[in-house]
């Protein structure tokens, strides 16, 4: 018997992938609502070091996101798939 498709190791991925995507968009949208926050924080030297860590740390959650997370993705999905049809094969003792 056939797995349903919404049982298929590469539709739960895309699912689970979509719910990581929700939460980056969540993130990112609290990043966007703090900015807009900090030019109406403190001032002085310790708000200038502050601002300038935080951006440091912005710019590298940033780059995970927009650089790392897509192909991290993709890999993910892909490795889904083969292990999907792996487990067909096998289920259907090597025919497939």
């Amino acid at each position: 018997m056939a797995i349903p498709n919404e049982d298929r190791l590469e539709v739960l991925c895309r699912n689970d992938m979509n719910d990581v995507n929700k939460s980056v968009q969540a993130i990112q949208d609290a990043i966007k609502q703090v900015n807009g926050m900090l030019p109406h924080t403190w001032v002085g030297k310790d708000a200038d070091n502050w601002c300038t860590e935080y951006n440091g740390r912005i710019g590298q959650l940033n780059a995970l996101f927009s650089m790392n997370l897509p192909p991290e993705e993709t890999r993910l999905i892909e490795k889904a798939k083969k292990d999907q049809q792996a487990m067909d094969k096998k289920s259907h003792g090597g025919h497939g």
